[in-house]
């Protein structure tokens, strides 16, 4: 029988090392054959054949004990004694996410020479991986990308995906698009054949072609891009085979000269240095030059979302005194994954860090050349990205501002009588419709003022008929790029909302805003099922204050400001005291004045001693040091819940309630 793939051995061989005994590799060959119903000739089978179980064998020896998933003590004499126990790393792994245990999945967890890209995952061919593998080997300077997707912005093909099997980059001699096409490969009458293990025949794509035509794209890409048009890059075709012999060329365009083969894998080296030299021979002056060593860093900035925010983010944060040095595993994949998805809706509880990924998404987007919509619904958060997002392709907006600047690029600004706010928000939808159809029309003078691509942040807030024209947008409806991020627990302004995507979500599943105690608290107030886990510190509980009435609320609130700015020295500016009341319901008057402390509503105030107020409405997607949660008997029931979740969600290292912090409803 076919021996499985690399990937379906995977799981067993943690499953079997789980009960925590020791395995020599000789007792796992013996239980995996036994899993697979193996015969005893396939398990011997000793041959150079990468398909056979000892090869398997060593592929999960390498990516497990490379991930810390595994722990191996190697046998002086015999490898066949070399001895496997499971970590603690991959029995917490084995526990959680048993579906998610691929090769893809483990590399994720190490950095070695090669770059893993959007697309490498568990389909990841065995030729990609053999030559994963042999590239991980190569010396500097040599740079390697695994499974690099990206959206191509080339007006001639906009839209379309680009993708690279690897890309690799050395600083003297250029870039590499390869193709990888894996099996005993054959060209009959024009079409590419590729024969498996099995001896099955499958008709596959012209890997010279994609190859070119990736090349192509992955140029218009770096001309685009902010961070590498500036370098010039000598980028070249290339095709790897490494289960078949290429010796004379395929046809002028396809070229012995271009091609690794199975012969070229003991030196890989040599090999891409020869195609470097062929290609660079027949180049042309636009494609000659490597601009070095920071022309590399800059495809690596590129085409590998940095674990590191870029200062520009970096810098917004700090401003609000957290520090936040790394995404989390989690974050950095979807960053990654979002290059190979045009349409993504993004799913996370409090504190997973939306907002941060949709302002680095549009920042990368704007940086490649598009034209950037971020819109979302609380004027307070868009105001704040606004301020901290500056860049000349990005244009931040509530959904409401939208409609009004739609409706000015439209030229119908200043016609018909003048709408009241109320009249204007039930109406909003269908005078965006007629504004984008003006705008639309053959001749119009407004199309530069659609986007490439649009972002929402704080979907959950969007109404049903708030969906039907946003997507007309863009200046491709259909291709264009629209990614939605959204919590169902937060879902305060609407109870239902029609998130326009057909795909399956990625999901946020890690808290890095709250501390543990904050969000052990959020917890029983969540709508659904909430599997978010937190790893921040543990920091302090919940602060409970009990308070009766107006005045002695009044006097709790003073007290604790006093204890927080003089005494513990947390500046004013790191507080915000959070109502379900409007202003004019809340006892909290503009002005007043709390012994050293000015109430104010206004969050962008200056004063050194102001005690900032705002209804837990209008603070969805921000964020503060320190959170006082006031008057919570006013809020309405049916919301209490989302409320309550909303606004201890908003701290980032401590919650003070003064009044009562009523149970989450049942």
């Amino acid at each position: 029988m076919p021996i499985p793939a690399q990937n379906d051995f995977l799981l067993p061989f943690l499953q079997i090392l789980s009960d925590g005994n020791r395995v020599t590799r000789g007792q796992m060959l013996f239980r995996l054959g036994k899993h697979f119903n193996l015969s005893q000739s396939e398990l011997n089978d000793m041959t150079g054949n990468q398909f056979t179980v000892i090869n398997r064998l060593a592929w999960c020896d390498a990516h497990f004990v490379k991930a810390g998933f595994v722990d191996k003590r190697q046998h002086h004499a015999d490898s066949m004694e070399d001895e496997f126990s499971i970590a603690s790393l991959g029995m917490r792994e084995l526990q959680k996410h048993p579906e998610k245990i691929t090769v893809g999945y483990l590399q994720g967890f190490y950095r070695g020479k090669v770059h893993r890209g959007a697309g490498s995952d568990d389909t990841t061919s065995d030729a990609e991986l053999l030559l994963y593998e042999r590239f991980e080997k190569l010396a500097d300077p040599f740079v390697i990308f695994h499974s690099v997707r990206w959206i191509t912005h080339d007006s001639r093909n906009f839209g379309s995906i680009g993708e690279a099997d690897f890309i690799i980059a050395h600083p003297a001699h250029g870039v590499l698009v390869l193709e990888v096409k894996g099996g005993e490969i054959s060209i009959e009458a024009g079409q590419w054949l590729s024969r498996d293990q099995r001896g099955m025949l499958h008709e596959i794509k012209d890997p010279c072609a994609q190859a070119e035509r990736n090349r192509w794209a992955l140029v218009d890409w770096l001309a685009n891009s902010f961070s590498t048009r500036q370098h010039r890059f000598a980028v070249f075709a290339a095709v790897a085979l490494p289960d078949s012999r290429v010796a004379v060329d395929v046809r002028p365009d396809c070229v012995e000269d271009m091609f690794i083969d199975m012969h070229h894998l003991d030196d890989l080296e040599a090999r891409l240095l020869a195609i470097f030299a062929f290609w660079k021979r027949r180049a042309d002056s636009r494609n000659q030059q490597m601009d070095g060593r920071a022309a590399v860093n800059a495809l690596t900035d590129l085409l590998v979302p940095t674990r590191t925010l870029q200062p520009r983010v970096a810098e917004i944060f700090e401003r609000e005194r957290r520090k936040i040095d790394e995404l989390t595993q989690t974050q950095f994949r979807i960053l990654r994954q979002l290059r190979m998805h045009r349409r993504a809706a993004i799913i996370g509880g409090a504190g997973t860090g939306k907002t941060m990924l949709a302002m680095e998404k549009a920042q990368q987007l704007a940086d490649a050349g598009f034209r950037v919509l971020l819109v979302c619904f609380n004027k307070h958060l868009a105001d704040w990205i606004e301020g901290n997002l500056q860049h000349p392709n990005i244009l931040v907006s509530t959904y409401h501002a939208l409609v009004g600047r739609s409706r000015h690029w439209a030229g119908l600004s200043g016609t018909g009588p003048r709408m009241e706010w109320d009249e204007f928000r039930v109406r909003a939808p269908e005078i965006l419709m007629d504004a984008v159809n003006i705008i639309r029309a053959p001749g119009s003078n407004a199309m530069d003022k659609l986007f490439d691509a649009i972002i929402v942040d704080e979907a959950q807030d969007f109404e049903d008929t708030w969906w039907i024209t946003l997507p007309d947008l863009l200046k491709d409806p259909e291709t264009g790029v629209f990614y939605v991020f959204f919590d169902d627990n937060q879902r305060i302004f609407t109870q239902i909302s029609n998130i326009p995507m057909d795909t399956e979500p990625f999901y946020l599943d890690e808290n890095c805003r709250n501390t543990r105690h904050i969000h052990a608290a959020l917890l029983p107030y969540a709508r659904v099922d909430n599997e978010t886990i937190a790893n921040g510190p543990e920091g302090r509980p919940v602060q409970i204050i009990p308070a009766s009435d107006k005045n002695s609320t009044r006097r709790e609130l003073q007290r604790v400001l006093h204890q927080l700015v003089n005494e513990e020295g947390i500046p004013a500016e790191d507080i915000v005291i959070l109502t379900p009341a409007s202003e004019k319901r809340s006892q909290w008057r503009n002005d007043d004045q709390l012994g050293n402390f000015i109430i104010t509503w206004n969050l962008d105030t200056e004063m050194s001693m102001a005690a900032r107020v705002c209804t837990i409405y209008s603070y969805k997607g921000l964020e503060s040091a320190v959170v006082i949660l006031t008057e919570l008997d006013l809020a309405r029931e049916d919301i209490r819940d989302q409320l309550i979740y909303v606004g201890l969600s908003r701290a980032r290292h401590h919650v003070v309630v003064v009044g009562e912090l009523p149970p989450a409803l049942p």
